[in-house]
């Protein structure tokens, strides 16, 4: 493509580029509150200088183009062999390099297609009379800019003399509290009557003589804030820009009208920085309205107080009443624009040459990568009449004339007549399916809405988009010059295709008798068992069953390696022939590897023919592999026929198997017309095994109407003899069916049932209804008869109502008649860590009858987070004196569990006082738990200091004794040398002749020697 073509083609696109960008920010306008006027000058800033991006991207993407392929005429002569005197040379045909972000690709074209092309390529021959249109508009744009700017130039030097010192002083006042810090000169004009500056790396502002006697100080002061603003935001910058860009692209309207909005939102920011710094917007409003009266045309690179802004009364009304401004949405020409847009869109949104081929069917996306998804070269056969051999034997020379050490042979076959949807065989490549899934490998079916990498064949190779089968090898040229095949490409040609960048021989269509010795042929030279698994799809997906069979069939019964044989039974299911199922039946039974057993199973359930049928249920009731019978249910599963049915639904119910039963059922449920529903609601009620009547009950609710199926499930619930299957009754109702009516039924089964499974089934599923099932919840915490009940209950308010919690706790905590209850009530309150939780655990911890309670309580309080630290240590410090042990002793161990300095010095204080002696060594022995080894020996030797009681002092020598690593002999030692009582002597002596310490060791070894 020439550089004048690439331009005139970028022009035209830019006609419903622009218009896009330009519905877009109106779409942004009429969603931004006036106000904002950063946001929305920004967004029409980045708006202009996107509409230049993408058109001078659009006309380099344009001109890196290879050039575009020729009719197929010329393609086919430009592939010929030259014959001539120069010698036998090829001239490929240059393929395009472009194609790499077609939108949207499918079935055969549509004659819209064909009108598309004829007018795109009536267009082409005026792109040169538009490029000098365009260039002379430039031009005249160009010579008014440019007096524009020579203009704005001479009022710095004609006319102007310095401003009074005074002036000058209020510019530098306004300069500092706008943090404006490039010197910026002031000049008074004779030859401008509104404020302006002009310049960016040396700013001027003029302000015109006239201004200095008919405004106010205060009204020109805001002014000079006003331009100083602009000075602030590099405006000036920004709209030498801004102006190159309306040059350039002169002949959209949507470039004016964003350019205006541009200008617009310009003067509101700083209108807005104005009054933010002087604070005064009615002072400024009138200083504009004031100026507005001298106002003439300024020029375009000079940045005026009052112009370039739009409406002043706009202007005047957002600084005024900012709450009653109204934004213009959308410009007026948008209609106009909506329509050429359409239209545009639809000749030249396309990759291929700038327009967008009609699909049908379905829609594809093709993935823009940046590695080369096109060939380098397509050459195509010299003429297609030649049988296949002869135009494949033509490749391979062509390949060695060309010296191409890796290339593409390629041509197509008629769609299968059995074949009812697209097939993709491509082990290299991952398409994208829903939920932006990777898949790759061999897939068949509707691929709506799928992301394929890679071009379209029919540019390509001249050809019409259809769904006939392309079939590509690729072949890399090995050591000694043979070519060895490298990849296997086979699929509906309309789908994209990932050519690496190699070349492509393209022989062009071929019947599928040429066809299968080709494949044949490349089999048999082929090595590789990942090659050969993919030639053996090449081979299956040509529609001669007669003659395709006896390969398949031969490959499936042979030696080759398990994935090989599996994929020659996949195919060999396509075929409705009986040798097929003959052979299918054969390898499910007896094949040697499991995994061919049940590809063949499964491909017999996609033979058409009724003996594959027979084949199918025979297998599913009598193979000795489970897998293959499991199997074999489920593709009987899909034939849904009277045959089949009443097959699954007999193995169903007799089958001895689990996993094969439920794959029974759930085949049943997967049955054309629901036709399975009415024999898995009797296996639902009368299965003997639990886990047929939970597999069938699981799969009629996702089936049944939610009527029929409601019905069914409460009559499972309620009569089921098996706990389990009643429990998968009662979630699946509350799934289903949300209702208050339901929440009623969970009540009165969870009161009437003798299960306490089903209880709590019950119990949970109406937490999980919400508001509709807490009044039942509540209930039960309060009277149903089971404590186990109510406490899974009481646990269960916490859990999913702590607003109604509080006070139901509290109540349920002292006057439950079971202490499990009790507990169960306090720790919950625990959990809901808020103020008002806690003093009630407060209160159970000082005032419950019951000691485990009040245990309870406190350990919970450890745990809570409804208070501040100091009133937490306030209150345990507090349960550490009550005069039951047991409440002290709790209360120390939950300081002890806080692993709070704070915390461990209450426990040391009890420790070392005066209380009871259980209290005491309680508190020694959380202190030494919790403490650090010092700081837990300097508290026990104090102890030994001290005058304690002979129980105090054999506690702490049984700690020292026990502590972990030996830490306590040292000091064990010490008090069996020198405390000052000879009993306390005597038994750390004691302690320590049952120590192997070699500390101790060495101590008896001197206290012998001594004389």
């Amino acid at each position: 493509m020439t550089a004048t073509s690439a331009l005139g083609w970028a022009l035209v696109h830019f006609v419903w580029q622009g218009a896009v960008l330009a519905v877009l920010l109106g779409i942004a306008l009429a969603l931004i509150k006036p106000t904002a006027a950063r946001t929305r000058y920004a967004l029409a800033v980045l708006t202009l200088v996107a509409m230049m991006v993408v058109t001078i991207a659009t006309g380099v993407r344009l001109l890196n183009r290879a050039p575009d392929l020729a009719p197929a005429a010329a393609m086919q002569s430009s592939a010929a062999p030259d014959r001539s005197a120069a010698g036998n040379r090829l001239s490929p045909a240059p393929t395009p390099a472009g194609d790499r972000a077609t939108l949207s690709t499918a079935g055969p074209p549509t004659p819209s297609g064909a009108a598309i092309d004829r007018l795109r390529d009536a267009l082409e021959p005026a792109l040169p009379w538009l490029v000098v249109v365009w260039v002379f508009g430039v031009l005249v744009l160009s010579i008014r800019l440019a007096h524009g700017w020579l203009t704005a130039r001479r009022l710095r030097t004609h006319g102007t003399r310095d401003s009074s010192a005074a002036l000058t002083a209020v510019l530098a006042r306004l300069a500092t509290r706008l943090r404006v810090t490039r010197p910026v000169r002031l000049l008074e004009s004779l030859a401008v009557e509104v404020p302006a500056v002009i310049g960016w790396l040396r700013p001027v502002i003029l302000v015109p003589t006239s201004a200095l006697t008919g405004l106010t100080p205060q009204q020109l002061e805001v002014l000079l804030a006003h331009e100083l603003a602009h000075v602030r935001r590099y405006d000036y910058l920004v709209n030498v820009v801004q102006c190159a860009i309306e040059t350039l692209l002169f002949y959209h309207p949507a470039v004016w009208w964003v350019s205006r909005c541009v200008r617009e939102e310009r003067e509101h920011c700083c209108d807005d920085l104005v009054v933010a710094t002087c604070g005064d917007p009615r002072l400024y409003a009138s200083a504009l309205v004031g100026m507005e009266r001298l106002r003439p045309a300024a020029p375009r690179l000079a940045m005026a107080a009052t112009g370039g802004g739009g409406s002043l009364l706009h202007r005047v009304q957002r600084l005024l009443m900012p709450a009653n401004v109204r934004a213009e949405y959308f410009p007026r020409w948008s209609a106009g624009i909506a329509g050429v847009f359409a239209v545009t869109v639809a000749l030249f949104a396309s990759g291929r040459d700038h327009a967008a081929d009609a699909r049908s069917t379905e829609t594809i996306t093709v993935q823009s990568d940046t590695t080369r998804l096109s060939p380098d070269t397509v050459v195509r056969a010299p003429d297609f009449s030649q049988t296949l051999a002869q135009r494949w034997d033509w490749a391979r020379a062509a390949a060695r004339q060309l010296g191409k050490r890796a290339y593409w042979v390629g041509y197509t076959i008629p769609h299968p007549e059995w074949l009812d949807h697209s097939v993709y065989v491509d082990r290299g490549m991952e398409v994208k399916g829903e939920n932006n899934i990777t898949i790759g490998g061999r897939m068949y079916g509707n691929f709506q809405g799928f992301m394929f990498r890679g071009v379209r064949l029919g540019p390509l190779t001249g050809a019409q988009d259809s769904d006939d089968i392309v079939i590509l090898f690729a072949f890399t040229i090995a050591q000694g010059g043979t070519p060895t095949l490298a990849h296997v490409h086979v699929a509906s040609s309309y789908l994209p295709i990932d050519f690496r960048g190699r070349s492509l021989l393209w022989l062009g269509p071929a019947t599928e008798a040429q066809s299968l010795p080709v494949v044949e042929g490349v089999l048999a030279a082929t090595t590789n068992p990942d090659l050969r698994e993919d030639v053996v799809a090449a081979i299956g997906i040509h529609g001669s069953s007669a003659v395709v069979v006896p390969t398949l069939v031969r490959l499936l019964t042979g030696t080759e390696s398990d994935n090989v044989r599996s994929q020659a039974a996949e195919w060999l299911g396509f075929h409705p022939t009986p040798a097929a199922v003959v052979a299918l039946s054969a390898a499910a039974r007896g094949d040697r590897s499991g995994d061919v057993r049940r590809e063949a199973a499964e491909a017999l359930g996609e033979n058409t023919l009724p003996a594959a049928t027979d084949s199918a249920i025979g297998l599913a009731k009598t193979a000795r592999d489970a897998d293959t019978r499991r199997q074999a249910v489920e593709s009987l599963g899909e034939k849904g026929n009277d045959q089949a049915y009443a097959a699954v639904a007999s193995i169903a119910r007799t089958e001895p198997d689990d996993d094969v039963a439920r794959a029974a059922v759930e085949a049943l449920g997967e049955m054309p017309s629901d036709r399975g529903l009415a024999a898995l609601r009797d296996i639902a009620r009368t299965h003997p095994r639990p886990d047929v009547r939970r597999a069938a009950l699981e799969t009629l609710a996702d089936h049944l109407p939610r009527a029929d199926a409601v019905t069914l499930l409460k009559t499972v619930a309620t009569n089921d003899a098996e706990p389990d299957v009643q429990r998968d009754a009662i979630e699946k109702l509350a799934d289903l069916a949300p209702t208050a009516e339901t929440a009623t039924y969970l009540s009165n089964l969870m009161a009437s049932s003798h299960s306490d499974d089903v209880q709590r089934q019950a119990l949970e599923s109406l937490a999980d209804l919400g508001e509709l099932g807490m009044p039942a919840v509540i209930a039960a915490a309060r009277t149903h008869p089971s404590a186990d009940l109510r406490r899974a209950a009481v646990e269960t308010i916490g859990d999913k109502s702590p607003a109604q919690a509080l006070d139901l706790l509290a109540e349920l905590a002292r006057r439950d008649r079971d202490p499990d209850v009790q507990r169960q009530a306090v720790e919950t309150l625990g959990d809901l860590h808020n103020a008002r939780a806690y003093n009630l655990l407060v209160d159970l911890a000082r005032t419950h009858p019951s000691s485990d309670v009040r245990q309870q309580a406190i350990e919970t309080l450890g745990d809570s987070k409804g208070a501040s630290r100091d009133s937490l240590l306030a209150v345990l410090s507090d349960f550490t004196r009550d005069r039951d042990a047991d409440i002290a002793g709790r209360a120390l161990e939950t300081l002890g569990d806080m692993h709070d300095a704070r915390a461990l010095a209450i426990v040391a204080r009890v420790a070392r006082g005066q209380q009871d002696e259980d209290t005491r060594s309680k508190a020694i022995e959380t202190y030494v738990d919790a403490a650090s080894t010092d700081s837990a020996l300097a508290l026990l030797k104090s102890i030994l200091a001290s005058d304690a009681s002979e129980d105090i002092t054999n506690k702490v020598l049984g700690t020292l004794e026990d502590m972990h690593g030996g830490a306590g002999i040292p000091l064990l030692i010490e008090t069996a040398r020198s405390h000052p009582n000879r009993a306390v002597r005597a038994d750390a002596l004691r302690r320590l002749a049952e120590s192997d310490d070699p500390r101790v060791k060495q101590l008896f070894d001197e206290t012998l020697r001594r004389p």
